[in-house]
Formats: C-alpha cells, sequence, structure tokens
C-alpha cells in the first residue's frame, strides 16, 4: 500500500474543484489541473509516485499512445496550422493520465468525484434554465429552452447532453448503492431533471444514449445485485420523462429530420440538406476516400482539407461551405491516423469490456455513452468531448479492487 504523500489532500482538492466546474467553467477546470500538475513536477516524491503508479496502469498508456500518433502523424501532413490546432486540442489526452497517476485514486474517493461531478451538472443545468426563464419572460421566445439556445452561454448542447448522461449514471450508481428509500427517490428526482434538460437541449443521439445506457446498466446491476428496491423510482423517472418528451416535442422536434431521411429515397438537393441528411453524406463522402487512405491516413492537420476538397469534387456544397469533419470519430480517427489510429481509438474503449472484472462499472458505462455519442459526432475534435474522454479515463481507468464497503 502506497502512503500518501504531503500534498496529495491538496490535489485531491484542487481535482474535486475541477470536476465540479467542469460543467459550468473549463478555465477553472484547467487551472486545477496546471496546480496539479506544477505540485507534481517540484515535489520529487509526487513524481516518483506518478511515475510508479502510471507504469503500472498499462490501460492508461493508451491515450498517451493514441496522442502519440497525433504527434507523428504531423510528417505526413501539410497543414501545419490545423495539425498545431488538433495537437492543443487533444493535449489532455497525453497529461491528464500521467498527471492524475501522481496521487492514489481509490474507490472512496472515486464516490466523491462522481458527486461534486452530480453538483456540477446540476449547478450548470440551473443557470442553464435560469437564462431561459429571463429570456423568454423578454422576448417571450420558446425557443430559448430548446437546444443551442439554451446551452450556448457555456457550450454546444452535444457535450453538455453529454454530461448530463454521465451524470445520469452517477446518480443511478448512487441509487443503487444506496438502502435509503430517501436516497433513492432523492435520486430519482435528479434523475427527471437530467433527463428533462437532454430532452430539452434536443440532442437526438444523447436522448437514446439516456434510455438505452440506463436498461445496460439496469442488467449489469441486476445480475451483481439481484435488488428490485429502484423499479419503481425507475418506472416513475421513465413515465415523467416520457410524458415530458411527448409534451416538449410540440415546441421542438428534431426527430422529424430523421424521419425525412429515412422516408426519403431520392437525391437530396443542396439546399434541402438537415443535420441527419448532411450527416449521412459525409459518412457517403467519407467511406468513398478510406481505401486512398487506409494505412497512415491523411496526416493529423489534414483531415479538412481532404474533406474539403472532396465535398468541392462531389458538388456538395453543405459539406464545403461550413468545412465539417465525418461527425463520426471512428470515420474521423481512421481517416486521419489509418488503421492504426482507429485501433487504438476502438481498443481505448473496448479494453474495460473486455476485462471489465479489474475495472469500475462506472469506467463501462462511461465509455459505452461515449462510444455511442461519437456514432454521430466526432467527439474528441473538439476539446469538451476530448477532455472529457481523457478525465474520465484517468479517474475511473484504474484498476481497482471494490467491495461493498468502499464503493458504498
Amino acid at each position: 500500500m502506497i502512503t500518501q504523500l504531503p500534498s496529495t489532500n491538496l490535489k485531491k482538492w484542487l481535482l474535486l474543484i475541477s470536476v465540479f466546474c467542469f460543467s459550468s467553467n473549463l478555465m477553472v477546470s484547467i487551472v486545477c489541473w496546471v496546480l496539479i500538475g506544477l505540485t507534481t513536477l517540484f515535489l520529487k516524491e509526487h513524481r516518483s509516485l506518478m511515475l510508479q503508479q502510471f507504469k503500472n496502469e498499462k490501460y492508461l498508456w493508451l491515450l498517451p499512445a493514441f496522442y502519440g500518433l497525433h504527434v507523428l502523424g504531423v510528417l505526413w501532413s501539410t497543414n501545419y496550422a490545423q495539425a498545431g490546432l488538433d495537437l492543443q486540442i487533444k493535449m489532455t489526452l497525453l497529461l491528464l493520465p500521467i498527471i492524475l497517476s501522481s496521487f492514489q485514486i481509490d474507490a472512496l474517493f472515486m464516490n466523491k468525484v462522481r458527486r461534486y461531478f452530480i453538483g456540477g451538472v446540476l449547478v450548470s443545468s440551473i443557470y442553464l434554465l435560469a437564462i431561459a426563464f429571463y429570456s423568454y419572460f423578454t422576448t417571450g421566445k420558446v425557443t430559448v429552452f430548446f437546444y443551442s439556445e439554451l446551452s450556448d452561454s457555456i457550450m454546444h448542447p452535444t457535450y453538455f447532453s453529454l454530461y448530463l448522461n454521465a451524470a445520469l449514471l452517477f446518480v443511478f450508481h448512487e441509487m443503487l448503492l444506496s438502502s435509503h428509500r430517501r436516497t433513492i427517490w432523492m435520486g430519482a428526482a435528479f434523475m427527471i431533471v437530467f433527463f428533462v434538460m437532454i430532452v430539452l437541449l434536443s440532442a437526438r443521439t444523447a436522448e437514446a444514449t439516456a434510455f438505452i445506457s440506463l436498461l445496460v446498466m439496469i442488467v449489469l446491476y441486476w445480475k451483481q445485485k439481484g435488488s428490485y428496491r429502484f423499479i419503481y423510482p425507475l418506472l416513475f423517472v421513465f413515465a415523467v420523462t416520457t410524458v415530458s418528451q411527448v409534451l416538449l416535442l410540440k415546441y421542438s422536434n428534431r426527430f422529424s429530420q430523421v424521419e425525412v431521411a429515412v422516408k426519403n429515397t431520392e437525391p437530396v438537393i443542396a439546399s434541402s440538406y438537415n443535420s441527419t441528411t448532411g450527416r449521412i453524406e459525409i459518412w457517403k463522402e467519407t467511406i468513398s476516400i478510406l481505401p486512398q487512405y487506409w494505412m497512415i491516413g491523411t496526416g493529423t492537420g489534414d483531415v479538412k482539407d481532404v474533406l474539403n476538397t472532396t465535398y468541392h469534387e462531389n458538388n456538395f456544397s453543405y459539406g464545403y461551405e461550413k468545412s465539417l469533419n465525418t461527425h463520426n470519430q471512428y470515420l474521423q480517427s481512421f481517416l486521419a491516423l489509418g488503421i492504426i489510429g482507429l485501433l487504438l481509438f476502438v481498443l481505448a474503449i473496448l479494453i474495460p469490456w473486455l476485462m471489465r472484472s479489474n475495472y469500475h462499472p462506472l469506467l463501462l458505462m462511461l465509455l459505452f455513452i461515449f462510444a455511442l455519442n461519437c456514432l454521430t459526432e466526432s467527439m474528441l475534435e473538439a476539446q469538451r468531448g476530448a477532455i472529457f474522454f481523457a478525465l474520465m479515463i484517468s479517474i475511473f481507468g484504474r484498476k481497482i479492487e471494490l467491495n461493498s464497503k468502499s464503493s458504498n
């Protein structure tokens, strides 16, 4: 057992503050991580512990390796400015797994992490709703409660919906491990708030992910616990959420775009592309050029240039006018870095599932919701997505011995 070093408590508090502020003020979180890194850099004992623990946590090596491949990909890039920006966006894939190895993160501390994260997401949700109500009473526009108009004051709805999904999993985990009826029903209330926020944000993948991930988690825990005590609160959550979904669809229904895309068998004209039909065309364009780049990819900085050239050659104005990425992280990594890049990314998601007895069940579910979101978004191409991926793996990706006492 590793002895706790001086300043470890300070670093743990900095991490908790960073997790709490993560969904509202990313700069505060980054400052906290910088302070953790500086503390580690200047204290020999912390540097030694960091190297020792990072050496032992081989799963964490995948993120720096994935980042290292992006660095290597600069060698066959021509757009160095874009390559530099991409490396900056993904920097936490390299740094967080190493920095956060400088102190122990056991099951008890993970409990604190998830509760601070829940609290931060709840505060952010209340803040966004308060702004929306103020705007509504000022302008009278109901659209302020939906999609980007609701969340743009802090981030894009895709990423806040991802955080809400994570918060849902954390709340559900609290409910399942609690023996107190009041705690379970309080958790149900939190879940309703987060579910309704996801519905308001109208991120279709996030809505589907919320329902699917909870069903998967119920199955995982049911096998372990065999408990029925959370069923009635969950039924209540699903009932309230379903009613909310039906009522709110009258004001904002982005699922209609999916219906149009499914029913429409004719070629889409340039002026009628939407976020769904546009994605389908982007995927077609990307897949069409993969045979040229499957081995080593376009290079870290050239993905957008190659895609824009393809869009232009195929008269896909919706794509090149907006300079859109692949809107699928698997395709994005494959196109940028070739087959090795794709394999490293997929392994980072699959390994804990293949060796799930060694990892915290929440890591499995966090990777699951992230993997689903990666089907329709290039999640790592924005700092919000890259940091979430790096942070959750760095915290929950440790091999730990979970028991009933330490997990509660």
